[in-house]
C-alpha cells in the first residue's frame, strides 16, 4: 500500500472516529438538539482539515516522530476540549464564561448570516470582542457550543505548534523533543485553553507573536507581519498581555548582539526605536482598556486583578502577596509557577493542577544544569532573553491574583515561555556550565538542511 493511500486511510479513520465520539458524547449529555447534530457535522470536517494540515507541516521535518507527536497532541487536545465542556456544562451547569459568549453568539449569528453586522458597545472591551469572535465562529458552524469548544481548542493547538516552531527557529540546538512534549501535552495546556473563551484565542496569537520574535532575532522574512498580526489578536482581548510581550521584545532587542556588518549597530538601534514606539503605543492603549493612567508595574498588577474579576472570592482562594519590590520575586515565582501545592487543592481540577505544579517543580530542580547556563546563553540568544523577561513580567503582574482557578487558567499564556528555560541544551561534559560557544554560530544554521537539530522547516 502506498504512502498516500495510508495517509488517506488515516484521515478517513480519524473523521469517522471523530464523528462517532461527537455523536456519543453529545447524545449522552443533551439528546437530540443542534448542539448534537451541529457537532456531528462540524467535528469530522474539523478533524479532516486538521489531519491534512498536520501531515503537510510534518512532511518536511527530518524527525520521523513529529507526525505521530502532532497527531497524538491534536487528539489529546480534542479530549481536553470534551472534558472542558463536560465540566462547564455538566459539573457547573453552564456557569462559565463560555456560556455568556455562547448565548450572545446564538442570538446574533443569524443576523450576521444575513449581512447585518451590528453590535452595541458597553461593558468590558475584551469580553465584547470575545462575543463578536464567537458570533463569527457561529456564523460558520451554527450555534453548537460543543462544536465551538472544539473549534477554539483547535485554535489553541495551532498556537502551541507555532510556539514549538518558534523555539526551533530561535534555538535549533536546544532540546526540541523535550520542549515539544511539554508544550503539547502538559495537562493545563490541554485543558484550560480548550473552550470558547479568551485563553484559546490568546494562545493562538501569542504563538504568532513568538514566531515573529524568533524570525526577527534570526533575521528572517515575515517577522514584522507576524508581530503585527500577533499584536492585533492579543490586543483585542487583553492588551496588557500585548504590552508584556512587546516590552520583553524591546528588552531582548536591547541586549541583542549587533552583527559584524557596518550597518549592524544601525539595524539594532532602528529595531529598538520601532519596538520602543510600539510598546509605548500598546501601553497607552492598555491603560485606556484597564481604566488607569498609572503604568507602573504595581498599578498594572492591581488593575489586571480587578479587571479579571473578584479573584479573592470562590472556593479556590488563597492569600496573595503582590510583588512590591525585587525581594518579593522569589515568593511570586513559587506562587505563580508552582502553586497550588497538593495539600492546597480543594477539588479534582486543582488536584490535577497541583500534580502538574509538582511535576514542573521537580523538572525545574532536575533542569538546574540547563538553567545555570543562562548567563552565557543570554548573551547570544535574544529569544531566551525575550522568554525570560516575559515570564518575569507576567509573574510580577499576576502575583496579586488570589484564586488558584483563575491563576491556573491565566498562566497557560506564560508557561510555554518558561518551558523554554527547561529545554535549553545540557552542557557538554568537558565544557564549562556558562560556556556559550555553541550559540556563537546559531544564526548560521540552515534549518532546511540540518536534520539533526531542526524539528520543522520554517
Amino acid at each position: 500500500m502506498t504512502r498516500s493511500a495510508l495517509r488517506l486511510g488515516a484521515v478517513a479513520l480519524s473523521v469517522l472516529l471523530a464523528g462517532a465520539i461527537a455523536l456519543v458524547f453529545a447524545w449522552a449529555l443533551e439528546g437530540n438538539s443542534y448542539n448534537l447534530w451541529g457537532a456531528v457535522i462540524v467535528v469530522p470536517l474539523l478533524v479532516a482539515v486538521n489531519v491534512v494540515v498536520i501531515a503537510r507541516v510534518a512532511r518536511s521535518a527530518p524527525e520521523p516522530w513529529l507526525l505521530a507527536l502532532l497527531m497524538a497532541a491534536f487528539g489529546a487536545k480534542l479530549v481536553g476540549a470534551l472534558l472542558r465542556y463536560f465540566v462547564a456544562y455538566v459539573v457547573y451547569g453552564g456557569a462559565a464564561d463560555a456560556e455568556r459568549y455562547n448565548r450572545y453568539a446564538a442570538t446574533q449569528h443569524h443576523l450576521w448570516r444575513q449581512g447585518a453586522f451590528v453590535w452595541e458597545w458597553g461593558g468590558k472591551q475584551g469580553t465584547q470582542y470575545m462575543e463578536l469572535i464567537t458570533t463569527a465562529v457561529y456564523t460558520v458552524i451554527g450555534p453548537s457550543p460543543l462544536a465551538g469548544f472544539l473549534v477554539f481548542a483547535t485554535l489553541a493547538f495551532w498556537g502551541q505548534y507555532l510556539l514549538l516552531r518558534a523555539f526551533r527557529i530561535a534555538l535549533p540546538r536546544a532540546d526540541g523533543r523535550r520542549y515539544a512534549v511539554l508544550v503539547m501535552f502538559l495537562p493545563s495546556m490541554l485543558y484550560w485553553p480548550s473552550s470558547i473563551g479568551k485563553e484559546a484565542w490568546l494562545l493562538l496569537f501569542v504563538g504568532v507573536t513568538a514566531l515573529g520574535a524568533a524570525r526577527l532575532f534570526a533575521a528572517r522574512s515575515g517577522a514584522v507581519v507576524l508581530l503585527v498580526i500577533g499584536a492585533a489578536g492579543t490586543t483585542l482581548v487583553r492588551p496588557h498581555i500585548t504590552v508584556l510581550l512587546f516590552a520583553a521584545l524591546l528588552v531582548a532587542q536591547l541586549f541583542r548582539p549587533a552583527d559584524d556588518q557596518p550597518t549592524g549597530i544601525l539595524k539594532k538601534a532602528t529595531g529598538v526605536l520601532v519596538l520602543g514606539a510600539a510598546a509605548w503605543i500598546l501601553a497607552s492603549q492598555s491603560a485606556v482598556f484597564l481604566g488607569t493612567d498609572d503604568l507602573s508595574w504595581q498599578a498594572i498588577s492591581e488593575t489586571v486583578e480587578a479587571t479579571n474579576g473578584q479573584t479573592s472570592q470562590g472556593g479556590s482562594t488563597f492569600t496573595a502577596v503582590p510583588v512590591s519590590s525585587v525581594w518579593g520575586m522569589p515568593l511570586a515565582v513559587l506562587t505563580v509557577l508552582f502553586r497550588p501545592f497538593v495539600w492546597e487543592a480543594g477539588n479534582a481540577q486543582m488536584i490535577v493542577q497541583s500534580l502538574e505544579c509538582l511535576f514542573l517543580l521537580g523538572l525545574t530542580v532536575r533542569g538546574w544544569p540547563r538553567i545555570r547556563r543562562l548567563p552565557g546563553i543570554l548573551r547570544r540568544a535574544p529569544y531566551v532573553v525575550f522568554c525570560l523577561v516575559f515570564t518575569s513580567a507576567f509573574i510580577w503582574a499576576f502575583s496579586g491574583f488570589g484564586n488558584f482557578g483563575i491563576l491556573s487558567r491565566q498562566r497557560v499564556l506564560m508557561i510555554p515561555f518558561f518551558l523554554v528555560l527547561l529545554a535549553l541544551p545540557l552542557p557538554q561534559p568537558e565544557a564549562h556550565p556558562d560556556d556559550d560557544d555553541e550559540f556563537d554560530d546559531m544564526d548560521d544554521v540552515d534549518p532546511a538542511t540540518s536534520s539533526k537539530v531542526m524539528l520543522v522547516n520554517p
